[in-house]
């Protein structure tokens, strides 16, 4: 059975890979949700390469760290890290707004937070 850990890495490497191929695929739809637009095929690749391309990436990244017991920490680390950074400049972004931001925006907030806490969760388990 997967320990703890191995499962939270994975979640995560899974997550970021759908919202990364979601933007990939349908960039103009998945912008749309926060109200950018893209007007033009450059604003379409450029997203599509940001949002999706990056996502992707990282996110085989975080699954190939699954395959070794040593890489799950560095992984989780890599998660915490990158949920830390999305989560800590949408917070300065709400709070610059004073909170007048659509409900993705929350929505996207409470799930950088959740993956913040259960990749600093995993971590204290290897400890």
């Amino acid at each position: 059975m997967p320990s703890a850990p191995w499962l939270v890495l994975a979640l995560t490497g899974v997550a970021l890979l759908c919202f990364g191929a979601a933007c990939a695929l349908w960039p103009s739809r998945m912008a749309a949700m926060t109200e950018l637009s893209l007007p033009t095929p450059t604003a379409r690749t450029d997203f599509a390469a940001t949002y999706g391309g990056f996502q992707i990436g990282f996110a085989v990244f975080l699954l190939a760290c699954t395959r070794s017991p040593g890489w799950i920490e560095p992984g989780l680390w890599a998660g915490a890290s990158a949920s830390a950074g999305f989560a800590g400049m949408r917070t300065v972004g709400i709070v610059l707004s004073r909170g007048r931001v659509n409900a993705v925006t929350w929505l996207a907030l409470g799930m950088e937070l959740a993956g913040l806490v259960l990749n600093a969760w995993a971590l204290g388990q290897l400890r």
